[in-house]
């Protein structure tokens, strides 16, 4: 009798070792390995994010809700897929990666925290900006797309960077 081992899951990467190391060993062809693709996604996934915290400009709180559900649903999507195309080695823990791996992730997480410093920035200058919705003295009411979408930048920014930047992967032969 073998027990089938089970697949741990890294709580604070937010990743099952099964699905890192099934990504990492995955050796179909994929239009996702390729930069151009990739760069694509990552342009999708800023103009989705930039929609996200713009639609705080809606005036009409039922399309905004909508609109909002809408484009949490699309830049989840994206950044699953972000994650896939990257075989989540922006998620990875160190013990599931080896030192090349690790030093392109590392390399992206700095890039991409400086990067969430300007976005940060932009979000809070918005948030100024905006004017009170709803009549009430709520700091954030009307304000929950910019706040999602500065969430959902923080969470994608990493494997954005990183897809930007890895090389296209060559088909084995």
């Amino acid at each position: 009798m073998t027990a089938k081992r089970r697949s741990k899951f890294f709580w604070f990467e937010g990743v099952t070792e099964a699905e890192v190391v099934r990504s990492l060993n995955d050796t179909q062809p994929s239009r996702l390995r390729q930069q151009g693709p990739r760069r694509v996604l990552v342009w999708a996934n800023a103009l989705v994010l930039l929609a996200m915290a713009l639609i705080a400009l809606v005036a009409q709180p039922k399309l905004q809700s909508y609109l909002e559900i809408a484009l949490l649903a699309v830049t989840l999507g994206l950044y699953l897929t972000l994650r896939k195309a990257v075989r989540h080695i922006s998620d990875a823990p160190n013990e599931l990666l080896d030192e090349r791996q690790i030093a392109a992730r590392d390399a992206a997480y700095t890039v991409a925290y400086r990067a969430l410093a300007f976005v940060g920035v932009a979000a809070f200058f918005l948030h100024i900006l905006l004017p009170f919705g709803g009549g009430t003295d709520d700091l954030f009411a009307g304000r929950g797309s910019l706040i999602l979408a500065f969430v959902m930048a923080a969470a994608a920014l990493p494997a954005m960077v990183l897809a930007w930047n890895l090389p296209s992967e060559q088909p084995e032969a």
